[in-house]
């Protein structure tokens, strides 16, 4: 029969074993909640990502229509500051031909005056 300090070592050593035996078993309880954390967080993360592309996504359309918007508003910009230029260049020769008239005019209204002029006597114009 074994001592009683044979007995000892033995449990001492089965002890030992069990230490380490739980040990591990708590570690690789601990490295499955972890990876059950792990998961939960993945999951939580991919729905975020999927609601950042989506936002995404809608954000470029929209930024699409709205530079298609600009492109239109451009043309139209550009289209009515060409109308603008004819326009003034318009008004431009009409002042020019009134101008030109208007000479015209004084210059007829100077000979009729000289044609009086001529034409009455002299003391009558003073």
């Amino acid at each position: 029969m074994a001592s009683i300090e044979e007995r000892l070592t033995a449990l001492e050593q089965e002890n030992a074993a069990l230490k380490k035996s739980d040990e591990l078993q708590t570690i690789a309880l601990r490295a499955l909640v972890t990876k059950d954390a792990f998961e939960a967080l993945r999951e939580t993360n991919n729905k975020i990502f999927d609601a950042l592309m989506s936002h995404d996504q809608l954000t470029n359309e929209r930024l699409g229509d709205l530079q298609t918007q600009m492109i239109e508003l451009d043309g139209k910009s550009v289209g009515l500051q060409t109308e603008m230029r004819q326009r003034f260049e318009q008004q431009d020769q009409h002042f020019a031909d009134v101008r030109g008239e208007l000479t015209i005019q004084g210059q007829k209204l100077d000979q009729v005056l000289r044609l009086l002029n001529t034409l009455t006597p002299k003391s009558e114009q003073e």
